[in-house]
């Protein structure tokens, strides 16, 4: 089994979902999206496809740097060919990127899922079959009907609820709104949840990175009276000393780091400065799944 060809199929789909200057997702009017397939091909047919944005797989990308590292390989060897690949990203000067690399790698997994014809959780060793899902509102907006105010928010949570789930995540106000980022407002969101839910609900709170460190201490400070889970990447993460500072000081579990480049070995840093209490990971921001379950070895460990 050889690799024969890397192709990319480029389509559109109807989504409502609308994306603000500062890259906040707000429901929106139906418009075509534009969606990338990624194929990788082998001399025995056998396929695998990952899905992501044009842009990322452009044919530059696919022509100077996946082929001329995949051809001709076995698709079985993931591990080597991340490495090979990972070591192009230098020379490519940061055209081909972590997410890039996600891409490829997924499609390797694909492959040899559907070769074996098996799940990829149960090929990376299998644990469960299903998992919890918690709701996650999107960001706050201030349209009538929206998350305009903290009361809307107890109103989507009670629906979330009402839907069967255990645990909610807020994304609250952030620019552009003219208001954010507003510690004192998010937490009167956090508050109007949590009386809406009541006390066995899960909650968690991201601050998609817009609070200074000292707002940061005041909003998980009051996270903790409201028994919040975790407080998810308060901070820009430029600095894992203010992340260690924070978590010092904060009972509530402070997770991180969500945007960081550095694939694993950035999350490494992050353990050995004390900088979070939950390691977190995104398949596309550290390079794939092989990377990302490195990540959970390194947080198990």
């Amino acid at each position: 089994m050889n690799i024969t060809s890397v192709s990319v199929d480029v389509f559109s789909f109807p989504s409502r979902r609308a994306v603000d200057s500062a890259g906040h997702a707000h429901p929106g009017e139906e418009k075509p999206v534009r969606m990338a397939m990624l194929r990788i091909a082998c001399d025995d047919g056998s396929e695998g496809f990952s899905f992501g944005p044009p842009e990322l797989i452009r044919p530059h990308i696919i022509e100077s740097f996946v082929k001329k590292v995949l051809i001709g390989q076995n698709p079985i060897n993931r591990e080597k060919i991340w490495q090979e690949l990972a070591h192009w990203q230098r020379g490519s000067a940061s055209q081909f990127t972590d997410r890039a690399l996600a891409l490829v790698e997924q499609a390797l997994w694909d492959l040899a899922g559907r070769a074996l014809k098996l799940p990829v959780h149960k090929l990376l060793g299998g644990y469960r079959d299903k998992v919890l899902a918690y709701g996650s509102t999107m960001c706050g907006d201030d349209l009538p009907g929206g998350l305009s105010t903290p009361d809307e928010y107890g109103q989507f949570a009670e629906k979330l609820v009402q839907r069967g789930y255990k645990g909610i995540k807020l994304h609250t106000w952030m620019p552009p709104i003219s208001f954010a980022p507003n510690p004192r407002m998010d937490v009167q969101a956090c508050a109007a949840v949590r009386e809406a839910v009541g006390p066995d609900i899960a909650l968690m709170l991201d601050g998609y990175h817009w609070y200074s460190r000292t707002d940061a201490l005041f909003i998980g400070r009051q996270l903790q009276k409201l028994d919040f889970a975790w407080f998810e990447e308060p901070m820009m993460e430029d600095s894992a000393e203010s992340y260690a500072w924070l978590a010092a000081n904060l009972d509530i579990p402070v997770l991180g780091p969500e945007s960081i480049a550095g694939k694993y070995h950035s999350r490494a840093s992050w353990v050995t400065n004390k900088a979070c209490d939950i390691l977190r990971a995104g398949v596309a921001g550290v390079g794939g799944i092989g990377p990302c379950l490195k990540v959970a070895h390194l947080a198990e460990a």
